[in-house]
């Protein structure tokens, strides 16, 4: 009697036990989401010439959860993503997207910015709201070229970005919303993640100096007076005298026809278009320089005696004068809001960085600082992460850095470096709240335990974000457990 009476309250004890397991399961899967980039830029019209056209890249992890182990899911779901903040709607009715969508087929010969069915497209093809594809390199679901825009929200708070053409504040800080579904259609997780994008801050600056060359103080303006610029150097090419698509006036011109950028996802310069014509009155043949873009963007600017005379004394350390300006604080991540760390402390000022090369084949790893420390000839007056031997596994990209194309943490080293830590110059904790929303919510819905002067906003630290039965104190040493 006694030994039945024992038997039924162990199992009732082991069912009590199980069951309250059970309870504290953490969810099977994990997913995390993050942008390329902490801030790609895009011009606010393209009549003229293009720096940037509208372009980002979300990537987004899906982890399967064991006790001991920990998988990445590369097939059998379906992961989709949509932009809050914009639609084709919205888009369209922008008048700096219209005019996006009336040159892009300019600036990119056989690419259409609506497609059959009147949606918006990027120029790899994904819409506003798309399906994601598996990318074996960073073990990712990725959707590339995403044609977002900052646009004007009517929320004050949201709304940062100042407009250098004179109209309302816009939200340069988008959010992507993401859906894992299984094979059956069942939702098996979501989350959310900032997808940046603002405008350069080139009009700051040009529009000035047209209006004080006689031209009026518009894109148009500032356009006219470049050119004649242009036409001052080696190449005697005045930019505002081709004519691409042959209407009988200039632009819209694309820097990289004739300058090599890798951030337009191409390693030599693709030369003018055919067909492409000169005004009458031009006296210079076109050709294809040997200097990469943002080499010759950066010395001319550094070295300018009227630059620093006129507008700008500090320019070779001022990187918000142009990266994207427009009181937008695209560099706010865990550097900028722990410390007092600046851009020339990791990656040199322009002074520095021309000296070195590093612009000459821009974006590649050498010439780029990492988490070990600065780019290559640069001495910081801070201390880099050296003493951490991380293992991790990096590749080449258009953007090169190994923070951005690396895989790091746990022994199988499968976990992008950005989906525990955040955007590169956005990195969690972020001075930015929006930044750091996933990765609260991932803690929050662990229960995620944290020492003295830690929260809920720091990078993925808990080994039940990928595991299932490990513990959930946060921890920077997680990523060297497996």
């Amino acid at each position: 009697m006694k030994k039945t009476i024992l038997r039924t309250l162990a199992a009732i004890a082991a069912t009590t036990i199980f069951a309250g397991l059970a309870a504290a399961a953490t969810p099977p899967y994990a997913v995390m989401a993050t942008n390329d980039l902490g801030m790609h830029c895009a011009c606010p019209t393209f009549d003229g010439f293009l720096l940037l056209p509208p372009y980002n890249t979300i990537r987004v992890q899906v982890l399967k959860k064991g006790s001991d182990s920990v998988s990445v899911v590369s097939s059998g779901i379906t992961v989709s993503y949509s932009i809050a903040e914009n639609t084709d709607a919205i888009l369209k009715a922008d008048p700096y997207f219209a005019s996006w969508i009336k040159n892009a087929p300019k600036l990119f010969p056989g690419f259409a910015p609506v497609n059959a069915t009147g949606n918006v497209v990027g120029l790899k093809g994904k819409k506003l709201a798309d399906t994601m594809t598996y990318d074996s390199q960073s073990m990712s679901w990725k959707a590339e070229g995403i044609p977002v825009y900052p646009v004007t929200t009517g929320n004050a708070t949201k709304d940062v970005m100042v407009d250098p053409l004179g109209g309302p504040n816009r939200d340069p800080f988008l959010t992507a919303n993401i859906t894992v579904k299984n094979s059956t259609g069942a939702v098996i997780g979501t989350t959310s993640t900032v997808v940046p994008v603002a405008f350069g801050g080139c009009c700051g600056c040009h529009l000035k100096l047209a209006a004080a060359n006689g031209l009026p103080a518009t894109p148009a303006g500032s356009f006219a007076l470049l050119g004649t610029m242009h036409a001052k150097n080696s190449s005697k090419i005045n930019i505002a005298m081709i004519d691409p698509d042959g209407d009988g006036v200039g632009g819209p011109v694309r820097c990289s026809w004739c300058h090599a950028d890798p951030a337009m996802g191409e390693t030599v310069a693709p030369g003018w278009p055919t067909g492409t014509k000169l005004l009458p009155g031009a006296t210079f043949t076109l050709k294809k320089s040997t200097r990469s873009f943002s080499d010759v963007l950066h010395t001319f600017h550094n070295n300018s005696a009227l630059v620093k005379s006129s507008y700008d004394a500090n320019i070779s350390t001022n990187c918000y004068q142009c990266h994207p300006g427009n009181k937008v604080d695209c560099y706010r991540g865990a550097h900028k809001a722990k410390t007092a760390i600046w851009c020339v402390d990791c990656h040199g000022n322009l002074t520095q960085r021309i000296a070195g090369k590093q612009m000459v084949t821009p974006w590649q790893a050498a010439s780029l600082p990492s988490c070990n420390g600065p780019s290559a000839g640069i001495t910081s007056a801070f201390t880099c992460h050296a003493s951490l031997n991380i293992p991790q596994t990096t590749w080449t990209s258009t953007f090169g850095g190994k923070y951005i194309n690396g895989r790091g943490g746990m022994g199988s080293k499968v976990v992008l470096c950005e989906s525990c830590h955040g955007s590169a110059h956005a990195e969690n904790p972020s001075a930015q709240a929006l930044d750091n929303v996933q990765n609260s919510n991932i803690h929050t819905s662990l229960g995620t335990t944290f020492p003295s002067g830690k929260d809920k906003t720091y990078a993925l630290g808990s080994c039940q974000v990928c595991h299932t039965n490990e513990s959930n104190v946060w921890s920077n040493r997680v990523m060297f457990g497996d």
